[in-house]
């Protein structure tokens, strides 16, 4: 209950088109109490009145005749209406009250529809509101959540949490407030005219409401357990799917077409079973209630008949409107029914959206952190160490300095720790020992979008979006003028291969680039970060898929472009860091060595052996 209270919490700033739908709720559920309520004078109208021939008997015998008995209608109004009502429908000529109350059925059954669809149609606004909001929140959510999050989940069941679960929750509130109000009070009206008419019959037809209800709570609980099922079965179909269709090259490549499949029909084999399985106990609700209330029903029409041809205690006009009242009972009940179970499976999907967005952002501002500018002096890696569990330490006290305008590469086999190293200074995470300062500031302390402010980063999975070159190159940037745009892709050498594009600098180049070469994905992602021109770059194996020719060109392009910056550099390829200020060379998590290409190389150690490895071999 209380997830689903949450749930709603999120309808409170359309309140004032929530509350207009419900009016029109509460209007449809009077009108239509008030159409059940006119079954009987129609028909005193068409028949009684038929069956009445006007009396030649003198006035004393007339007054002496017992009166036929008939229902009271009037009751339910108050005294000066009664009498309006007795003399518009009753007192007049037969053929005029019959045309009297065929107006007001027309008039009756126009507000009942009109505020149908007011309501439906406000209800809809509200509820793709909420939804809006909460796919927005959890959206935005995502992205304040740290890599450690992201790197613990497939990318697949966080999309189908988006989306697929999203979408329950849609249902949900849509079934929780429209149907749970509008056809409980329609429900209420009915149930009044069947009191009103005999209470005795309808505690009868109460009897069985019970074990109705109890079976609905048994249905219910079941529902939420198989939703919860469904749903994470789904989040397994798009989880494979999301890695199959980005990992296409590497599938067509390996000839493994089959066993994705295989793998993809076992996934998609279990979201049929369990879905299966889900709407087996959901389909129970409705046809369940409906028939309770049929047999309630039947029950009731040969009681009712009986008060009328054995007990002769009721009139035919009262119990046609007790059993057309009881009739329409049916349909609310079979639609509340199902509110139920909409509910539970909006309440299953609730609890997942839910526990993401009370998942906690491991890197965020301190209180009274402070923005950081640019940098003057020097970053410094104080004794850190990292681990993305505790059991496997991934960096060992590792300390080093990066002066203003320096060139600091890490060097080292794979698996050293320099991509962790790089994430730290990004505060991608922060570190699990020790610290790293920017001009002697605590990163912790420090905010983090003027920390990445100050950065450019190129890292070693090029990473581009659906949208135009220009677009790409200018990400983050959003008032970067086309000239800005040009002369940082001509820094990168990535100009030519853009002005060969059929649309140049507006070519759409797909998802991730698709329709670009290794080579161009990665000249684009060194121009965005030049446009960026930021105090700090960090290159993370900057030009490693470039051909020698284009390494050289941009590798001239960066160092130019370097003058008076601080560049934190990796790569494998040690081509590439020879001329760096310093050369750092990790192992295993530790720092082994430091100094630069020509003092590395005069002692025995990790980096000359790298470096044999790579070009005397």
């Amino acid at each position: 209950m209380r997830t689903y209270l949450r749930l709603l919490g999120f309808l409170r700033p359309y309140g004032g088109r929530l509350a207009a739908a419900i009016a029109c709720m509460i209007l449809y559920a009077a009108t239509s109490a008030l159409s059940l309520g006119m079954i009987s004078p129609f028909m005193q109208v068409l028949f009684e009145r038929r069956a009445a021939p006007v009396s030649t008997a003198p006035a004393a015998a007339v007054a002496a005749a017992p009166a036929r008995p008939r229902l009271d209608l009037g009751s339910v109004l108050p005294p000066r209406w009664r009498a309006d009502a007795d003399r518009l429908l009753l007192d007049a000529r037969p053929l005029v009250a019959l045309e009297r109350i065929c107006v007001v059925f027309l008039i009756v059954f126009l507000l009942k529809n009109l505020s149908d669809y007011l309501q439906a149609f406000l209800m809809v606004s509200v509820e793709q509101a909420a939804i809006r909001d909460i796919r927005s929140q959890l959206y935005a959510h995502l992205h304040r959540l740290s890599l450690s999050f992201h790197h613990g989940r497939r990318s697949g069941a966080l999309i189908s949490r988006v989306t697929n679960d999203v979408e329950y929750l849609r249902a949900s509130l849509a079934a929780g407030i429209s149907n749970l109000v509008k056809d409980s009070l329609t429900l209420a009206g009915c149930l009044f005219w069947v009191f009103f008419v005999s209470w005795k019959l309808a505690l009868l037809s109460l009897i069985v409401l019970p074990p109705a209800a109890l079976s609905l709570v048994i249905i219910g609980r079941k529902m939420r357990k198989r939703s919860s099922q469904a749903q994470e079965r789904m989040g397994e179909l798009t989880g494979i799917l999301q890695e199959t269709l980005a990992g296409a090259r590497v599938v067509k490549a390996f000839g493994m077409e089959g066993f994705e499949q295989r793998r993809f029909d076992r996934a998609n084999q279990g979201f049929y079973k369990a879905f299966v399985h889900l709407r087996r106990v959901s389909a129970a609700a409705r046809p369940l209630s409906e028939y309770t209330i049929v047999l309630v029903a039947i029950g009731m029409l040969y009681l009712g008949g009986r008060e009328i041809f054995v007990n002769r205690t009721l009139e035919p006009q009262q119990f046609m409107l007790f059993v057309g009242a009881l009739l329409t009972t049916i349909s609310p009940i079979k639609s509340l029914s199902e509110v139920n179970a909409n509910v539970q499976q909006g309440v299953a999907a609730a609890r997942r959206v839910f526990a993401t967005l009370d998942t906690a952002p491991e890197i965020v501002d301190r209180p009274g952190a402070q923005v950081l500018p640019p940098l003057r002096d020097a970053v410094r890696y104080e004794s850190v160490g990292f681990a993305y569990d505790a059991a496997r330490p991934v960096l060992h006290d590792v300390s080093l300095e990066i002066r203003r305008g320096q060139v600091v590469a890490l060097v080292g086999s794979s698996g050293s720790g320099k991509s962790t190293a790089m994430d730290l200074l990004a505060r991608f995470y922060d570190p699990t020992a020790g610290r790293i300062t920017l001009d002697g500031v605590d990163l912790r302390d420090a905010t983090v979008s003027s920390l990445r402010a100050q950065l450019g980063i190129v890292t070693q999975e090029t990473i581009l979006f659906h949208d135009t070159v220009r677009n790409n190159i200018a990400y983050g940037l959003a008032d970067a003028g086309d000239e800005a745009v040009r002369r940082a892709a001509q820094a990168a050498h990535a100009h030519a291969f853009v002005a060969r594009m059929p649309q140049g600098y507006d070519t759409v180049i797909g998802d991730r680039g698709v329709k670009l070469s290794g080579g161009e994905r990665q000249r684009l992602a060194i121009a965005r970060a030049l446009l960026k021109n930021p105090p700090i770059l960090l290159l993370d194996e900057a030009t490693s898929s470039l051909d020698s020719e284009n390494e050289r060109l941009v590798q001239e392009a960066l160092e130019r472009l370097m003058r008076d910056r601080t560049v934190l550099v990796i790569a494998h390829r040690l081509s590439t860091v020879q001329h760096a200020d310093r050369i750092v060379v990790l192992d295993r998590g530790r720092v082994v060595a430091t100094g630069t290409h020509g003092e590395l190389m005069e002692r025995e150690g990790p980096y000359r052996r790298l470096y044999n490895l790579q070009f005397v071999a």
